[in-house]
């Protein structure tokens, strides 16, 4: 069966994480992806996630320092449908493949550039680093820690996100172009990627800066008592995760802390316990509890309660579980470099979604894909295209229903909306339970329009039949079988609508051993590895202040749903798209997940952990932390003059001794006592400067005001009825020719009720009879009128 992006052919000139991984997942929903490689070949080969973030490609060398492969370059572009580019605009023009040049020679062509740091700003010419892009854009400041330091992570997830959010952005400009006839310039920087990581936590009201600044760090283990990890009798651990009331309530009568549901003092539990030291009461009784039993005993007797709970795991543990393998996502690949590979399998299962085949050999379809030149054309475009207006988003004109709950549902909806899509955001009367989190709920719910409406009552299920007939998307993330019990899965409704996209993301899948268990998002960090990793051997578990996998499974799910709509302009037809939390954990880890003999171990991780080695760390300045990203010997060498006097005797004029010193030494420390001393602005302006590759670590407090974030506009401003005047992320891509739609603040619950009934062609007197048997909710304070 052919993928969603048959007949698309993408020419990738990027290297390292985040260029490659959009490419990789690009070409397992069916497009041609061509590698092009350097002569040396892309900076990562000869790492393990190499093999992983560039199969189902095909690989050329081409050498554009030279004019006769610049010229092949722009002929290869002139028969693409799309290129990835991960170089400044400066950088691409003495390339030939700037996007002047290849768009007046193929103007259909999508142009995918992805500068790691953003276009603008003083930090937009810094090497390529993950890790330098973590304290750029406040990932590793925001990680929670008890020394309040920022923390070096292990696994570079801003890339990774990065990645996806590219996917999705190169899908929905093709959706446009096949309506249109018309390509255009794209920007994803790995700021938006770490942006779109933190859109629930970078939300502030405006004026509260200080308070932001002032605010304490959480619980590296996590942040309520009912939704942290805990060790049992054995020594193992195990991520306890009640966090709403009525698993709250499951806990409480399975753990025998019945009389804290009586208590005054908890009747906000699990997450509205406002005395510190009445929730530090309860996180110690629970600590207690289980430090008197094995964790075997709590995993079995919590599962029966339907108590959200999950081991603390490996990644190794994760790639043989029975719901990984189940889900197909534990894939057994001959690598022609490093032989046989256990790798992740495809994050996203739609038609004709698989792995194409491993990771090229360096230029090993060099003259295959040049010989063919000649014969390929860009892929099909519509005989009459209606041109799509300048400053739209991608997906203007489609409507899409948002059944999502808590994170990775809604904030699927939320790309789609910021694409360009009519989002309706459709609660139950009672409302989604991450109302509760104010300012996190206004983070991804942007755009929406809201309708409140009782789907377990015939006259709702009614309701929502009629905007399925004239809706393109569904989407959801409830667990296993609960869409089949309201009457409202893919089956159902793809009758009632051929066209439909459903897209559904559950928690461990939609079938297996575990498809029926509710799931958060820290219980997949737990299972697939990555709180061991972080934590690192034989310490404990770090909880990852960002939910990576509820908002790495909504960029997924959002790449899909833009892939199918693609799909459907040339088919005709809808499709059902499903992915999970537990896909998404593994597509957090896309390149660590991978298995072969002889691979190189990945970097200890630790507690409050600053880097891995004594110039490959973070570091206190005067005035807030910067991290320091040696790696060459020039570099180090630079560094040494530098700090030479800060420096053990000798060491200073020793390139080698600086790159092998460790993590904490009397090298370490004397770069400790170097940095103390400094301004941090001045020191890497400095450092800089001399070539030596730093940034700032920016904490939470500092990214509102921060230059570089503001030069490369990723703040939106908006008026909230009830918070007032919010700042919030904003344009993470952007285009020349479109534009990401950024409208309206988060709705009220019901707020649109009748307006959008309305807008269905509802009759007005069965809105209203629904609305006074509380089948639909509106909200009081809205008029009748739309």
């Amino acid at each position: 069966m052919a993928g969603a992006l048959e007949g698309i052919r993408v020419i990738d000139f990027s290297q390292g994480t985040a260029g490659p991984y959009a490419g990789m997942l690009l070409a397992e929903q069916g497009a041609d992806v061509v590698k092009v490689e350097p002569p040396a070949g892309d900076r990562a080969r000869g790492r393990p996630a190499f093999h992983v973030l560039n199969r189902s490609k095909r690989g050329i060398v081409l050498d554009l320092t030279e004019r006769a492969d610049r010229r092949l370059a722009r002929q290869l572009a002139a028969t693409a449908d799309a290129v990835i580019i991960d170089l400044l605009p400066k950088q691409t023009r003495p390339l030939g493949i700037d996007y002047r040049r290849l768009s007046a020679a193929n103007p259909s062509l999508v142009y995918c550039a992805m500068p790691l740091y953003g276009s603008r700003g003083p930090w937009a010419d810094l090497p390529p680093d993950d890790a330098l892009l973590a304290a750029v854009s406040g990932i590793s400041g925001a990680q929670w820690s008890y020394r309040d330091n920022p923390v070096y992570l292990v696994t570079p997830i801003a890339s990774y996100a990065a990645g996806i959010l590219a996917a999705g952005a190169i899908a929905a400009t093709l959706f446009d172009r096949y309506r249109s006839g018309r390509g255009d310039y794209i920007e994803v920087s790995g700021l938006g990627g770490a942006f779109a990581l933190q859109t629930s936590s970078y939300v502030l009201p405006l004026g509260a800066i200080e308070i932001m600044r002032l605010a304490g760090r959480g619980d590296p283990r996590g942040p309520f008592p009912t939704y942290r990890v805990y060790r049992a009798a054995d020594g193992e651990w195990l991520m306890l995760g009640a966090l709403t009331p009525p698993f709250w309530a499951k806990f409480a009568l399975a753990a025998g802390l019945e009389e804290y549901l009586a208590d005054p003092r908890f009747e906000g539990a699990p997450v509205g316990i406002p005395v510190p030291e009445d929730r530090q009461e309860l996180s110690s009784r629970i600590e207690s509890i289980f430090a008197s039993r094995p964790r075997r005993h709590w995993l079995d007797l919590l599962e029966a309660a339907d108590v959200p709970v999950a081991p603390v795991a490996t990644r190794d543990d994760f790639l043989n579980d029975p719901q990984t393998i189940h889900n197909g996502m534990r894939a057994e690949i001959v690598d022609p470099e490093v032989g046989p590979t256990v790798q992740i399998g495809v994050p996203l299962r739609m038609e004709g979604s698989a792995i194409r085949g491993p990771a090229p050999l360096l230029g090993q379809h060099t003259r295959e894909v040049l010989d063919a030149l000649a014969s390929h054309a860009p892929g099909a475009l519509p005989m009459s295209a209606s041109p799509s207006r300048d400053g739209a988003a991608p997906l203007e004109g489609v409507t899409v229903l948002d059944l999502g709950t808590i994170y990775a549902g809604p904030y699927n909806a939320m790309l789609l909306s910021d694409l360009g899509a009519n989002v309706i955001k459709i609660e139950s009367p009672d409302g989604d339970p991450w109302r509760v989190f104010g300012l996190g709920f206004l983070g991804v719910n942007r755009g929406k329009r809201g309708l409140a409406l009782d789907l377990k009552s015939d006259e709702g299920k009614a309701l929502f039949y009629d905007l399925v007939r004239k809706a393109d998307v569904v989407t959801d993330n409830f667990r296993a079988g609960v869409l089949k019990r309201l009457g409202i899965d893919y089956e159902t409704l793809s009758a009632i609508n051929p066209r439909i996209i459903c897209c559904s993301s559950t928690p461990f899948g939609s079938s297996g051993p575990m498809a029926g268990r509710p799931g958060f998002d820290p219980l997949l960090q737990a299972r697939s590895g990555l709180m061991r990793a972080q934590g690192g051997e034989g310490e404990e578990p770090v909880y990852h202040q960002i939910a990576v996998c509820d908002f790495v499974g909504a960029l997924v799910a959002a790449y899909g749903v833009a892939a199918a709509l693609y799909a459907r302009e040339r088919t005709g037809r809808g499709q059902l798209i499903e992915t999970s939390l537990a896909a998404a954990a593994m597509a957090a880890q896309a390149g660590e997940f991978i298995r072969y003999e002889g691979r190189p171990a990945d970097p200890p991780g630790g507690p409050d952990l600053l880097g891995v080695s004594a110039v490959y760390r973070a570091y206190q300045c005067s005035d807030g932390w910067l991290f320091l990203a040696v790696s060459t010997e020039a570099q180090a060498e630079a560094l040494g003059m530098q700090a030479g006097a800060a420096l053990p005797a000798g060491t200073g004029h020793n390139a080698r001794n600086l790159l092998d010193a460790p993590l904490h030494g009397e090298v370490a420390a004397g770069l400790e006592r170097f940095f103390s001393m400094r301004c941090r602005q001045e020191a890497v302006k400095d450092l800089v400067a001399a070539g030596v590759p730093s940034a700032p670590c920016l904490a939470i407090g500092d990214l509102f005001d921060d230059g570089h974030l503001k030069a490369n506009d990723l703040w939106w401003e908006t008026e909230h009825p009830v918070n007032g005047p919010v700042r919030q992320t904003g344009r993470i891509v952007k285009w020349k020719r479109h534009r990401m739609r950024l409208e309206r603040p988060a709705p009220l619950l019901g707020q649109h009720s009748r307006e959008v009934l309305l807008a269905f062609g509802i009759d007005r007197g069965r809105i209203e009879d629904l609305i006074s048997r509380r089948v639909v909710i509106a909200g009081a304070d809205i008029a009748a009128d739309p």
